[in-house]
């Protein structure tokens, strides 16, 4: 039998080949942009327990033992401004229209499409510098109702996130790719009824210790939980490490909240890495990261009120966080 032309080898290997998987190549952009507005928001279970409202962003908690309670959404919490800025001392508080700044954000990330046509297996992965910048927050309210406070600053926080599959992603028109890292979807941006230009995560939002709740600040629910933990809705995202250069904390409790406080990203009870961080990002056809939009969460565990009321005791029950927004440079 005569053997097969030298081209019909040729064709039969380039066939071959094209199922095989092929070796992985990332396309690493670099990024800048926000890491959240001026102000973080959140939910801390003591407003369910102890005010019955529901913080939560996607209203997950409508009634409780069978009675409505209203749904105000997330409430206002730390607030950013410049290291050097006269707002970070104790003795500041917080107010409308100050110095407050969005912390910058910075540095790279690099989609791996795995060697595959496939985009089911693409991951994602980089590193994200914030600051420099100073937080200041309240970090509990005392017996004696004095709002314990604490400013942490830092010259950078680096966030490093290892590479992590995507949730969903489907082409877009334009060649590219929008990518989803959220186990239940990306959530929608809460916006305020009086104003759809300021959403979350807003300084307009009701402080939790003030328990004076605005009717229907929020113009809607959102489609989709934050949270990572189960108790806080289960949507699963990335994660990230993280390292604080040059950092810094002050309290007015003589150092208790600043090595103690539950709220506090360089305290001993909290890794400043994020818990939660969904994201969607828009690729062009090559790879490179067009844009990124994200929430991310630090999550906690606070436990405290009526037993049918509390989370399983793995579970976080609280937390705080913002929504970052960047775009690639080429």
């Amino acid at each position: 039998m005569p053997h097969p032309r030298p081209r019909v080898w040729l064709l039969l290997a380039i066939g071959a080949f094209g199922t095989a998987r092929l070796p992985a190549q990332p396309v690493v952009t670099e990024i800048v942009g926000t890491f959240s507005t001026a102000q973080e928001n959140g939910c801390l279970h003591v407003s369910l327990f102890y005010y019955r409202v529901d913080c939560s962003y996607e209203n997950a908690h409508p009634t409780i033992a069978g009675a409505a309670i209203p749904w105000v959404g997330p409430t206002a919490s730390a607030v950013y401004y410049r290291p050097d800025s006269p707002e970070t001392e104790l003795s500041y508080v917080p107010a409308a229209n100050d110095a407050r700044v969005a912390p910058t954000l910075r540095g790279t990330l690099a989609i791996d499409r795995a060697g595959t046509k496939s985009l089911d297996d693409d991951t994602v992965s980089g590193t994200l510098v914030v600051g420099p910048a100073a937080r200041s927050l309240v970090t509990r309210t005392s017996a004696d109702s004095k709002r314990l406070r604490a400013i942490e600053t830092w010259s950078s926080l680096t966030h490093t996130l290892a590479p992590t599959r995507v949730s969903t992603a489907v082409p877009t028109p334009s060649g590219g790719v929008e990518y989803i890292v959220a186990s239940r979807g990306f959530p929608s941006r809460l916006c305020r009824q009086a104003d759809r230009a300021d959403c979350f995560p807003s300084a307009a939002a009701a402080l939790t210790s003030d328990g004076k709740w605005g009717a229907g600040l929020w113009a809607a629910t959102s489609s989709a939980p934050v949270g990572r933990s189960a108790a806080l809705g289960g949507n699963v995202g990335a994660q990230t490490t993280a390292v604080m250069a040059d950092y810094r904390c002050r309290d007015n409790t003589n150092g208790g909240e600043c090595s103690g406080g539950i709220s506090v990203w360089g305290a001993a009870m909290e890794d400043p890495g994020l818990d939660n961080l969904l994201l969607r990002i828009t690729s062009d056809a090559v790879g490179h990261v067009l844009t990124v939009t994200g929430y991310w969460t630090q999550e906690y565990r606070i436990g405290m009120g009526p037993p049918a009321l509390q989370s399983p005791p793995d579970q976080d029950d609280s937390w705080l966080g913002g929504y970052l927004e960047a775009k690639g440079l080429r």
